[in-house]
C-alpha cells in the first residue's frame, strides 16, 4: 500500500503540493488532471526522486528511500544512455534491478518491434516510451510509476498499454499520470483528481459513479450535494437512484471547474465571456 500523508513541496516561490494526501493499493491507480496540476511532481516524490518539504509517504510502510529495489519509474523526460543500443541495456539492466526478467524483456522488443542493434536515444517519442515502458515492466518491481506512459503512441499501441497495465495491477501497485479522461476510464481501477498542487476528490472509479448522477436541475434534491453542471445536466453526489450514471470525465471535470482556483473553462465559457 501505498500512503501519501500532506505532503507539501515548493520551488522557490511556486508552490507544486500543498497539502496532499491519498491511498492508492493494488491495482491501477491514475492522478489525473491538467498538465501543471503536480502530478509529476507527485510521482517523483512518490519514486524517492524529490523529498516533500513535509508531510510524509510510505510504500509498504517504509519511505520511498528504503524500498526504491521494490520501484521502478518512467520519467516524462524519457532520459536514455547516450549512445547505449538496445542490447547494451540488455546487458546492464540486470545489474540494476535484482528480479530483472530477460525473458520478458526480449518478448516485449519483439511486440513492440525495437530492434536489438537501435541506438535507443535516436529512437521517435512514442517508441522510447514504448522501450522505457518494456523496461519498467521486465523489472519485475513491485510498484510501477509512470508519467504518461501512452505519450506519443499510435491508438493500436496505447490500446496495447493499456491492457498490459490492467494485467500487471492484479498483482502490482501501478501508479499513472495523466491528463487523458477516456484513457484512464477503460484501465484504471482508483483515481485521484489534482489541480494547482491540490487534491479535489480521490475514489475508486465504479464507487464514483454509485455516489453520483447527472441530473435535470428540477430533479436536485434538498440533500443532494451538487457538484457542477456537466454538457447534459447537474453533477450531484446523492444517495438517490435518480438521473444516470456519469462518466469518468464528467465527473473529473466537474470537480475541476467547481475548485474555485480553476482556471479550467469549457470552450463555451470562453466564446461568450464567461468565468
Amino acid at each position: 500500500m501505498i500512503k501519501v500523508s500532506g505532503i507539501s513541496k515548493s520551488f522557490s516561490d511556486v508552490v507544486a503540493l500543498a497539502d496532499v494526501s491519498f491511498v492508492m493499493d493494488r491495482g491501477v491507480n491514475v492522478l489525473i488532471g491538467p498538465n501543471g496540476a503536480g502530478k509529476t511532481t507527485t510521482l517523483k516524490c512518490l519514486a524517492g526522486i524529490l523529498r516533500p518539504d513535509s508531510g510524509s509517504i510510505e510504500i509498504f510502510g517504509k519511505s520511498p528511500e528504503r524500498v526504491k529495489e521494490e520501484i521502478a519509474f518512467l520519467d516524462e523526460t524519457r532520459r536514455v544512455f547516450r549512445k547505449f543500443r538496445v542490447k547494451d541495456y540488455e546487458q546492464t539492466l540486470p545489474l540494476l534491478y535484482k528480479n530483472w526478467d530477460g525473458r520478458l524483456f526480449k518478448r516485449l522488443l519483439a511486440h513492440f518491434s525495437i530492434g536489438r542493434e537501435k541506438l535507443v536515444e535516436k529512437l521517435s517519442a512514442g517508441i522510447k516510451t514504448l522501450f522505457l515502458f518494456s523496461v519498467a515492466v521486465a523489472s519485475n518491481a513491485k510498484v510501477l510509476i509512470l508519467d504518461e506512459p501512452t505519450q506519443h503512441l499510435d491508438p493500436v499501441r496505447i490500446n496495447d498499454v493499456q491492457e498490459m497495465l490492467k494485467e500487471l495491477g492484479q498483482d502490482r501497485i501501478v501508479v499513472v499520470a495523466s491528463h487523458h479522461m477516456e484513457e484512464v476510464e477503460s484501465f484504471a481501477d482508483r483515481f485521484v483528481i489534482i489541480n494547482e498542487g491540490r487534491v479535489l476528490y480521490q475514489d475508486e472509479i465504479d464507487a464514483a459513479k454509485e455516489k453520483h448522477r447527472v441530473v435535470s436541475q428540477s430533479e436536485i434534491g434538498q440533500y443532494d450535494e451538487v457538484i457542477q453542471i456537466v454538457e447534459s445536466g447537474w453533477l450531484v453526489r446523492t444517495e438517490e437512484d435518480k438521473g444516470r450514471y456519469p462518466s469518468l470525465r464528467e465527473i473529473v471535470l466537474a470537480y475541476l471547474k467547481k475548485d474555485e482556483k480553476s482556471s479550467i473553462l469549457s470552450a463555451t465559457d470562453v466564446l461568450r465571456g464567461e468565468g
